[in-house]
């Protein structure tokens, strides 16, 4: 049973990557498709009480969390909305969510994993740079977060999975299959 978070998903995407690359290697899906196939096959896969994620109700798909509080320059906000949805959101509890009792987006979640789909080109070699400098600016302003940087592809008959962990700031080894 794992209960590190990082490594509960680590887990999955690993599993998930597998699945994608080398025993699926016709299944066609989109972004949100493959979001989806993530949390319902892989992540869910090992979930009991006690583990990282307990119950499918910690786990929430495209799910708004508060913005980092950043401000470039100084005085104005990198980040102008109060909240931005994520793609799959994962909670403490079952009843946790971004607001406060005056609906203001407060709340951290336990994990944030951000997800890019490219069928079309040439795969890219970096991830997302705006959703890579939003959970590093996240995960400096909340340290008991952690993120992750996932990317598949799949055009010209090339086909990936490549994830990184972000946490406390910091973007982490990048993994990938092939």
């Amino acid at each position: 049973m794992r209960k590190r978070m990082d490594r509960y998903i680590g887990d999955a995407l690993k599993e998930f990557a597998k699945w994608y690359v080398e025993e699926q290697p016709d299944w066609l899906g989109k972004e949100r498709d493959c979001v989806n196939a993530f949390v319902t096959r892989f992540l869910s896969k090992t979930m009991e009480t006690g583990a990282a994620i307990g119950s499918y109700g910690q786990i929430r798909v495209e799910c708004a969390v508060m913005q980092p509080s950043v401000e470039e320059p100084p005085g104005v906000r990198k980040y102008r909305r109060a909240s931005a949805t994520k793609d799959i959101v994962i909670w403490r509890k079952e009843t946790d969510t971004t607001w406060d009792a005056d609906w203001q987006a407060k709340n951290a979640p336990r994990a944030i994993i951000e997800w890019k789909t490219s069928r079309s080109g040439r795969a890219s070699e970096t991830f997302d740079e705006h959703d890579r400098n939003w959970l590093i600016d996240f995960t400096a302003e909340h340290p008991k977060t952690v993120g992750f940087l996932v990317a598949t592809h799949s055009a010209n008959g090339e086909r990936y999975c490549k994830w990184a962990k972000v946490s406390a700031g910091v973007v982490r080894k990048t993994h990938s299959l092939p």
